[in-house]
């Protein structure tokens, strides 16, 4: 049993490690201000959408792929909005007024709700760590917290490092457009593949 968390320990590290549109939000909003609640609102997303595949693993639910399709090219069509938004000074703090808290929550909430097909992943990906032999729910929770840990602190560390890294010069306007065109090139990526899986 041990052996299964930490296997599913280093899968979680490696996957969360990899840069997505939630790390690109973290590392543009620790250019300005400590991330804190863009942080803890891709967490939360991420831990609605692993709740959701695990009763669906467990009450074994089937989803109609064309309605994940749809939430993949409106979640896209977001994605893309949020990228043209931030290059076009809707992020920075001269051109804005101060925005609460929860404005920054929300919105990493809704960036990392915004591909549903998260789910289908979770569904593929989290049996392999579920041993049919032992109670469901007491695996289901070490999971998520298993998840959860190391979702906080791979984010915490990117958010460290982007503070570190950002200053005057090359480095700042880097870290001012990337995250941005990185948003956007996920959208529309998202985008096609949803619109041609529908078009199939």
């Amino acid at each position: 049993m041990n052996a299964t968390y930490l296997a599913f320990a280093a899968a979680v590290a490696l996957l969360i490690a990899s840069p997505g549109p939630v790390v690109a939000l973290v590392v543009a909003d620790a250019r300005r201000r400590w991330p804190l609640w863009t942080i803890l609102g891709g967490a939360v997303s991420a831990q609605i959408l692993m709740i959701a595949a695990l009763v669906m693993i467990y009450l074994a639910l089937d989803l109609d792929p064309l309605v994940l399709e749809a939430g993949q090219i409106l979640g896209g069509l977001y994605l893309i909005w949020l990228g043209c938004d931030g290059l076009c000074g809707g992020g920075g703090e001269t051109t804005t007024p101060r925005r609460s808290e929860a404005h920054y929550f929300w919105r990493a909430m809704a960036v990392g709700l915004s591909n549903p097909k998260d789910i289908l992943f979770f569904l593929a990906f989290l049996p392999g760590f579920i041993l049919p032999a032992q109670p469901f729910a007491p695996q289901a929770t070490v999971l998520i917290v298993i998840w959860l840990v190391i979702d906080l602190s791979i984010l915490l560390a990117y958010s460290l490092l982007s503070r570190r890294l950002a200053g005057e010069g090359l480095v700042q306007r880097l870290l001012d457009i990337l995250p941005n065109y990185f948003l956007i090139g996920l959208g529309l990526v998202s985008c096609t593949l949803g619109l041609s899986r529908l078009l199939q």
